[in-house]
């Protein structure tokens, strides 16, 4: 079954090595992963986008399509505005609460969760730089999309 997820944040954020190591296990698990990566020519600030399609069948078209993105994680304001609308109705959305503030129109057409997952890299794992790996991990646990062993 093809599923369609996206991170989006800023330009040294991790949003796109998230991308590469879900994909890359999907392809190490005996299936097929793609990531497709949008980014500005900032090296860090600009607003950054990564859609990953996983599916147990090849993969012929290698772009996730909008509306029928069934997850986001979200960890910037700027980029949670542009690229939100992708996100199918009734999809799930997660943003870090401290960096991203959904409109209450936001709440009443996606499933948002609220997920501290900066201080959580910062505090619990002990390094911010541990983030993408944070959001990695919810993205994994709240989709199902792989056994979290295998990532």
């Amino acid at each position: 079954m093809r599923r369609q997820l996206r991170f989006t944040g800023v330009g040294g954020q991790g949003v796109l090595l998230a991308g590469e190591i879900l994909a890359a296990a999907k392809i190490a698990d005996g299936g097929y992963g793609v990531k497709a990566a949008t980014y500005t020519s900032q090296v860090r600030g600009g607003p950054t986008v990564v859609d990953m399609l996983l599916d147990d069948k090849e993969i012929l078209f290698p772009y996730a399509i909008d509306g029928e993105i069934e997850f986001m994680l979200s960890v910037a304001q700027v980029s949670y505005d542009q690229f939100k609308e992708g996100v199918k109705e009734g999809g799930i959305i997660v943003v870090d609460p401290d960096l991203v503030h959904p409109s209450p129109e936001d709440r009443q057409k996606w499933k948002i969760y609220e997920i501290p997952i900066i201080r959580i890299a910062k505090y619990e794992v002990g390094n911010v730089v541990t983030q993408s790996v944070v959001a990695l991990a919810i993205a994994v646990e709240m989709t199902h999309v792989m056994e979290p062993e295998k990532v």
